[in-house]
């Protein structure tokens, strides 16, 4: 080995030795984005990372908090269009569920509203029967709901075809669907066949992995076709940092009718080490999300109703 061979070597020794050390961290103290006595819910990231969407009291309503000012604006005053609402890809929509009564029965529509003026695009009939969050497909023109006894797509778009929709997923009866589409056919893959019951998961935005919570509040990690799956531990309702490494989720626990405590923690799924980022006794932090940037994660309080903003870095 010659001296440059050698240098060189320990050069890219030392680099991946770096690497591998290189930890995430929590900078300074949670900041409030939200004034008191304003109560929102189940923040979500704007695509571009200037806005965060939010639900109002119990889920009624529509609001975008501008970041970092925290500037509010309505989108919507409607019953229940503060649960399950996404944003388009493009940033441009944000699609949600609004309800109503008739009869003493409770219908949903499924609707999409246009960010810059708050114009409101009906996509669905009423059905009296409607579970789940909406997803946006990848090019923005359809929407389909995650939990669903039968799946169906909603356009948005008609000047794209259905077509260009190749693989998605869902949940029905419990169990996470895999449907791929074709120019002449349709098929459903179930995975996990011997797990069920699944309460909340997420694609990573790599497309590589899904992370998934069961029953029990059991937090799991596997290749997007099912394979090497493996136990994290507890936690519920996790989201994804940008680059697909790190899982930010909350951990509750109840009585079997209110909150009695929640944390935030992120762990990454090389180490699987996790993190507790909240650690305030009298506050629940609630319905985490990773910012687009990467360098924060916004929360709610589950009694106070204010959303709060934490920094993350590196060392």
């Amino acid at each position: 080995m010659t001296n440059k061979t050698g240098i060189l070597t320990s050069l890219l020794i030392l680099c991946s030795t770096v690497a591998l050390a290189k930890q995430i961290e929590v900078k300074g103290n949670p900041i409030a984005l939200s004034q008191p006595g304003e109560y929102y819910l189940a923040p979500q990231w704007s695509p571009s990372g200037d806005q965060l969407a939010v639900g109002g009291p119990s889920y009624t309503g529509l609001y975008l908090l501008d970041f970092p000012s925290g500037n509010v604006q309505q989108l919507s005053n409607n019953y229940s269009a503060g649960y399950g609402f996404a944003w388009s890809h493009d940033g441009s929509r944000v699609a949600s569920k609004i309800s109503h009564f008739n009869k003493m029965r409770r219908f949903h529509t499924l609707v999409s509203f246009n960010v810059s003026d708050g114009t409101m695009q009906t996509l669905s009939a009423p059905h009296n029967r409607m579970s789940g969050k909406q997803v946006w497909t990848s090019d923005d023109s359809h929407i389909y709901l995650n939990y669903a006894e039968k799946f169906e797509l909603f356009t948005v778009d008609d000047s794209r075809s259905e077509q260009n929709i190749s693989s998605l997923h869902y949940v029905r009866d419990g169990r996470l669907q895999k449907r791929t589409s074709s120019l002449t056919t349709t098929t459903e893959i179930p995975l996990f066949l011997d797990q069920d019951h699944i309460s909340s998961y997420a694609v990573s935005p790599d497309g590589s992995h899904v992370v998934y919570s069961t029953s029990g509040q059991n937090l799991w990690l596997a290749e997007i076709n099912g394979d090497n799956r493996i136990r994290l531990g507890s936690g519920i309702a996790p989201s994804w940092s940008p680059n697909s490494e790190w899982i930010v989720y909350m951990l509750t626990e109840d009585d079997g009718h209110k909150i009695l405590n929640s944390d935030v923690y992120i762990i990454s799924i090389k180490e699987k080490s996790p993190l507790k980022i909240t650690e305030t006794p009298d506050i629940n932090e609630m319905h985490p999300q990773w910012s687009p940037g990467g360098d924060w994660i916004a929360y709610d309080t589950d009694e106070l109703g204010q959303i709060f903003i934490q920094q993350i870095g590196w060392r």
